[in-house]
This record gives C-alpha cells, sequence and structure tokens, in this order.
C-alpha cells in the first residue's frame, strides 16, 4: 500500500519494505516509500463532535450571587437571638466561618452601628423579605448612652478586629460614611455615635484623622458638627486625659481645624473659647491657643529672619516685629526669644576663640537697642538669660563668653539687676550651670554690694 499523501524518505531507512518490493509485493522499481501516519503522532485521534464540548469552570472561579439582603437577614437574626454582648460576640466570632464577612464587611458594620442597613442619607433599608426584621435591638443606636456600657459595646468591635484583621479597614470606612449621614439620625442616636466614637478613638481602633469628614460645609453650617466633635472630645477625655486628646488631634492633623468646626458667623476665638470652655474642655482651648502661637511664631521667625538677612535699619526691623505683635497676638517674651534666636543663626561664626569673642559683642551691641524694646519685664529677662545660658551650652565656643555677653546686655539696659539675680538665685537652667554661675559670680557679688550700699544710703537719707 502507498501512503501518496505523505513525504517521502529514503529507502534505506525502510529496508524490510525495500526487500518486499523486489520479491514482487510492489512491480514498479520508481516506488518511493513514505513513513505511516502512525510513525508521527499518536494513533488516538480525538472525533470530532457536532454538539461542541462543555468546558467545566473550576469552583473558586464561580462568582459568587451578590445578595447584602440575605446576609443582613442572617445577621439582624443572629443578633436578636443575643442576650447580651457576650452572646454578640461569640455570635459574630462563630458566623465569620459560615457568612461572606469579607464581602459584606460594610453592612455588618451598618447592623453593629445603626441596627440596619444604612441606605444613603442615613434611613434604614427596608426591601426583601417583609416576614424578616430589618433591624438588630443589640447595636450602638440602641445601647445606653453610658460610657461604662459603650465602653463595653467598644470591646465587641475590638474582639471582632482582632479576630479578623482584614476587617480593620473596612470598619474604620464604614464609620466614616456613617459620619456623613449625622443629619438622618435623631438626636439620641447622635449622641450615642459621638460616645461611641470617642471610645474608639481612646481605644486605638479609630484615629482622630475620621473627624475630617464632621468639616463638610452641611453638618458645619447647621452646627451638627459642633455639638458631635464637642461630645466625642468629651467621651475621649472621660477615658483619658486632655493632653492625650491633644496628641490624638495632632497625629489626626486637626489639631489647626477645630475653628473650622464652627459655623462661619460664629468663627470667631471668642466664640470657640466660649463654647469649648462652656461644655468643659478649657484643657483644649489652651492646646489650641499654644498651637495657634507655634503657628504664628513661624510666620514671625520666617519674616524677621527675612529682613534681618537683607541687613536691614534696627529701626525698620524693630518696627515690624511691634506690627507683627501685635497682629500675632504674642507676648513680650515670645518676640524677645524668637529676635535672639534669629540674630544668633544669622550670622557665620569664625571658629577661633578670639575672633568669635570679638565677633558676637559687636553683634550684640549693635542690636541691644533692638532687643530692649521687647525686655523690661522680669519674665522676658529672664527667658532670655536662660536662653543665651542654653545657646552658650550647645555652642562650645561661645561657653567662655558667657559673663561678658551678660555685662553686655546689662550696660545697654536689656538685663535689668532684678533679672541677674533671679537667674543666679533659682532661675537658670541646669546645662552648664556650674561653669556659668562660676562666670557670673564676681558680676553677681558686685550687684549685691552695690545693692547693699544703695539700701544703706537710702537709710541714711531717711534718718
Amino acid at each position: 500500500q502507498i501512503w501518496a499523501e505523505q513525504k517521502p524518505v529514503r529507502v534505506f531507512l525502510y529496508l524490510p519494505l525495500f526487500i518486499l518490493s523486489i520479491f514482487g509485493l510492489a512491480a514498479d522499481s520508481r516506488i518511493v516509500l513514505y513513513p505511516p501516519q502512525s510513525c508521527f503522532m499518536s494513533q488516538k485521534v480525538q472525533k470530532p463532535t457536532l454538539t461542541g464540548q462543555r468546558l467545566r469552570t473550576r469552583k473558586r472561579d464561580e462568582k459568587e450571587k451578590y445578595e447584602p439582603l440575605v446576609f443582613r437577614d442572617a445577621i439582624i437574626a443572629g443578633v436578636n437571638d443575643c442576650d447580651d454582648l457576650d452572646s454578640l460576640t461569640k455570635f459574630l466570632d462563630t458566623s465569620g466561618n459560615s457568612l461572606n464577612y469579607r464581602r459584606y464587611a460594610e453592612v455588618l458594620f451598618d447592623i453593629l452601628f445603626a441596627g440596619g442597613m444604612l441606605a444613603p442619607g442615613g434611613s434604614i433599608v427596608s426591601d426583601g423579605d417583609p416576614d424578616k426584621p430589618v433591624k438588630a435591638t443589640l447595636c450602638v443606636f440602641q445601647t445606653q448612652a453610658d460610657s461604662g456600657k459603650m465602653r463595653e459595646f467598644g470591646q465587641v468591635f475590638d474582639y471582632l478586629l482582632r479576630r479578623y484583621k482584614y476587617l480593620q479597614v473596612p470598619f474604620v470606612e464604614d464609620l466614616e460614611k456613617i459620619l456623613k449621614f449625622l443629619k438622618g439620625f435623631s438626636e439620641e442616636e447622635r449622641d450615642r455615635l459621638a460616645m461611641a466614637t470617642g471610645i474608639l478613638i481612646g481605644m486605638g481602633l479609630v484615629q482622630a484623622t475620621s473627624l475630617n469628614h464632621l468639616f463638610s460645609e452641611h453638618l458645619v453650617k447647621e452646627g451638627l458638627a459642633l455639638q458631635f466633635i464637642t461630645k466625642v472630645f468629651l467621651s475621649y477625655i472621660n477615658m483619658k486625659d486632655v493632653n492625650s486628646l491633644a496628641a490624638a488631634l495632632r497625629k489626626g492633623g486637626i489639631s489647626g481645624k477645630l475653628m473650622d468646626v464652627l459655623p462661619s458667623t460664629r468663627r470667631t476665638q471668642e466664640h470657640f473659647e466660649t463654647h469649648f470652655r462652656g461644655a468643659g474642655l478649657g484643657g483644649l482651648v489652651d492646646m489650641y491657643r499654644n498651637h495657634q502661637a507655634a503657628g504664628n511664631k513661624k510666620i514671625v521667625e520666617s519674616q524677621l529672619t527675612e529682613l534681618v538677612s537683607s541687613d536691614a535699619d534696627v529701626a525698620e526691623i524693630k518696627a515690624m516685629c511691634l506690627d507683627l505683635q501685635k497682629k500675632h497676638d504674642l507676648q513680650d517674651t515670645d518676640i524677645l526669644l524668637l529676635i535672639w534666636k534669629v540674630l544668633m543663626t544669622s550670622v557665620e561664626w569664625s571658629k577661633k576663640e578670639d575672633i568669635i569673642a570679638d565677633q558676637a559683642l559687636k553683634h550684640i551691641n549693635k542690636n541691644a537697642t533692638l532687643l530692649s524694646a521687647f525686655s523690661g519685664q522680669p519674665r522676658a529677662e529672664l527667658s532670655l538669660m536662660v536662653k543665651i545660658q542654653e545657646y552658650c551650652y550647645e555652642h562650645v565656643n561661645f561657653m567662655k563668653i558667657f559673663h561678658r555677653m551678660i555685662m553686655l546686655l546689662y550696660k545697654t539696659d536689656v538685663l535689668q539687676e532684678s533679672a541677674i539675680l533671679q537667674w543666679h538665685k533659682s532661675g537658670h537652667s541646669s546645662k552648664g550651670k556650674s561653669v556659668f554661675l562660676d562666670q557670673l559670680k564676681p558680676m553677681i557679688d558686685w550687684l549685691e554690694n552695690a545693692e547693699e550700699e544703695s539700701s544703706e544710703e537710702d537709710d541714711e537719707e531717711e534718718d
């Protein structure tokens, strides 16, 4: 048999067939032999089908139907069967094995916060089987407005998030969504949510960053944001203190935005302090004032540095400092210390001690009138002496000329006798204390003797 459709191959590769052809099986000597098809491919050939082939997909590739109402009904039914928070915690723990928490996390936390699945605006979704309840009996909105009870509910969230760590991000996102719906809740529900939010921030389950959503215009305009955030702060300091609250707000990036929570018509320092001090949050007001002062100091320092770097006249710098002090409500002490800092950082000091002494004294003498404009008060002068002491301690080349700097400032009326004596007695810093006290001892003795002599002269005059 000849396989005419195959490619030819050499005869000597198929010697047995060639021999058979010689003996009469193949009469034609021009025969070209072809290998059988079975030499190149498997003999099992898949039979063609007319109906097509059914492809089986893996079970993991099959998309699960999205049924939030079915999940809601299962969670609400289980929650309503719980008698207390302990049984609720156990139910949530075990249900995670059979219910898809990862996919329906938003629905889960809607139920735990508000008691049901929330629609946009904050209303409860009532779609689904009419014979099944759409609200849960155990949730934040139904918990007694008591700090202890609400903290117990916070423990439920804490356990759930530690048990299922993938729920941590959806938990924060859902709370932030709920904060946007404050207008859709009743006053009691807002109060309980505020208490829970303060506790959750105190427990570290939520960062104060989430409170940024309260600065929405529709919440601020109607005063809802101010009322809510005040109760959040009160709930927080009931667990911790004002300093901890201040740290949490700084970390959350809202410590400088607190004024914006007031409606635009009442956005003044007076209204801010009146409201929060009246709510028992005076420490928060002080914290905000300090934050504002720190920001104002940076502004003044920047402008002062620019002016000094341009070699402006001392009178011009003095006038600008007075304007900035009034504008930013800064004390004489604040301005005096800023001037000292800028003056000492605006010069490229020599590294040789003999040169740096003359350089420093000339520089201080040149700007003495600028410093004296904001000294004159014992507190300001004492603060300046401490600042100079710390500066000399941190810059070793200045340690030996501390007493000369103080004497120069005394002679130019920047420092008064009372401030120097007070510094020597108890107002000094611990940095380099023994070195600087020894340096200034001759001057202290001279001042004390002068004071005694003047008092004796006064007594003689009275006699």
